[in-house]
């Protein structure tokens, strides 16, 4: 009866060290995912879906580089304007003003040149008296006026520009009596040699003045720098608008562009595509066919596509205005492209090991097995939307485009995220 405990533990004892010297059992792999691109394929794309808005190829806010009230406003949103025509224009009673005093001081210079290097006769000094007489007689009817304007000002009854105005000419009618004095004085003593190089110089400073004055009535026109439709109109006729203030908008819808996101999976593939197919929301049945025209070449950092614009031309019988939603994608009817050229990858496809020195290399996937195996390269230039394989793959085949470091030579892999999808 004793023994029976000690024999049912010996079997326990035995059970236990038979179970010790069983193999672990080995844990199954971790397939890992890995984004991938399918080099080379523009079946890649091909009935893939992009959205866009249409847009105006050209479009413009225009604005006057002066300050003034307005004259002439003779558009509104729609009409149709070709180049050079006249969108809106300023009163242009003070840049006239402007240009005739700076063109008389000019012409007054000149004169006062000429007497200084000749000598003043008898007559001449009569002119210059006279001169004097008329600019003095400018001045006080100018400094009246803006007296005139500051005093009404606090009050509101005018405007700051009209203040400015009056006192721009205060100051100009002040300046010409200045020059008008000092031309007489040197018509009475006679000129040095300083004299006359000052003269010389004041004639230059006024010849840009004649020009900026010039330049500055022209500026009182706003005309079209080129064939359009307006499409908003931000301001009234009659109107005192600032320098730089936005006028109206213009487009020239003869072109039409639409933007789209593409993911960095199938970007490369971009540059093969000759031939998009775009419709719009508004124009439903309707087929537009596009060109691609600009490639981003930096990566949105929050959704990791590139900025593509299709541009298209404007059709009669189905307008496309600006703002339409779009769809964008491949031509159905553009033929795959059979050369073994030079294919482009993702710059992260791109690898090397420590114990190769400088080959390039990329992870390759079999499609079937879903196994990674490395692939020696031979890469070429860098483009905007990816690097040159010259050598080492074709056409078709899967390769890693994230994570390359922490994969290991036939590794079994899950596609994440495939072109084609």
């Amino acid at each position: 009866m004793t023994a029976k405990p000690y024999a049912a533990g010996a079997l326990v004892l035995a059970g236990l060290l038979s179970a010790g010297c069983e193999k672990p059992v080995a844990e199954p792999e971790i397939i890992r995912p890995v984004r991938v691109l399918k080099v080379g394929d523009l079946k890649a794309i091909q009935g893939r879906e992009f959205p866009g808005r249409a847009q105006a190829k050209t479009e413009v806010d225009l604005s006057f580089q002066v300050s003034g009230t307005l004259a002439s406003l003779p558009v509104d949103v729609g009409t149709e304007v070709k180049k050079g025509d006249v969108i809106a224009a300023l009163d242009p009673r003070d840049f006239q003003a402007a240009l005739d005093t700076n063109e008389g001081n000019l012409e007054r210079a000149r004169a006062n040149l000429a007497a200084m290097e000749k000598g003043a006769r008898p007559e001449e000094l009569e002119q210059l008296k006279a001169a004097v007489e008329q600019a003095e007689a400018s001045y006080r009817q100018a400094y009246a006026e803006h007296e005139r304007n500051a005093a009404l000002l606090p009050k509101g009854a005018i405007s700051k520009s009209e203040h400015d105005v009056t006192l721009a000419r205060a100051q100009r009618t002040a300046s010409e009596v200045k020059s008008a004095r000092e031309a007489l004085n040197i018509g009475l003593k006679g000129a040095r040699e300083e004299d006359l190089d000052a003269k010389r110089a004041e004639i230059k400073a006024l010849e840009a003045a004649v020009a900026n004055a010039k330049n500055q009535l022209e500026y009182a026109v706003l005309k079209a720098p080129f064939d359009g439709t307006v499409a908003a109109r931000y301001v009234d006729n009659f109107q005192t608008v600032q320098a730089k203030q936005t006028i109206v908008r213009l487009l020239d819808v003869s072109k039409i562009e639409v933007t789209v996101q593409i993911p960095e999976n199938v970007i490369s593939l971009v540059p093969r595509v000759k031939k998009t197919l775009v419709r719009f929301d508004a124009l439903p049945g309707k087929d537009f066919t596009g060109a691609i025209t600009k490639v981003g070449s930096e990566a949105s950092q929050t959704t990791r596509t590139y900025p593509v614009t299709v541009e298209l031309d404007q059709q009669d019988e189905a307008p496309i205005l600006p703002g339409m939603a779009a769809i964008v994608r491949r031509h159905p009817d553009e033929q795959d492209e059979t050369d073994e050229g030079d294919l482009l990858v993702s710059p992260a496809a791109i690898f090397t090991a420590a114990e190769t020195g400088q080959q390039a290399y990329v992870w390759v996937v079999d499609e079937g097995s879903k196994q990674v195996s490395r692939r020696p390269v031979t890469t070429g230039q860098l483009t905007p939307v990816g690097i040159q394989v010259t050598e080492g793959l074709k056409r078709g085949e899967w390769v890693v485009t994230a994570g390359v470091f922490s994969l290991r030579e036939g590794q079994q892999v899950t596609i994440l995220q495939e072109g084609g999808e």
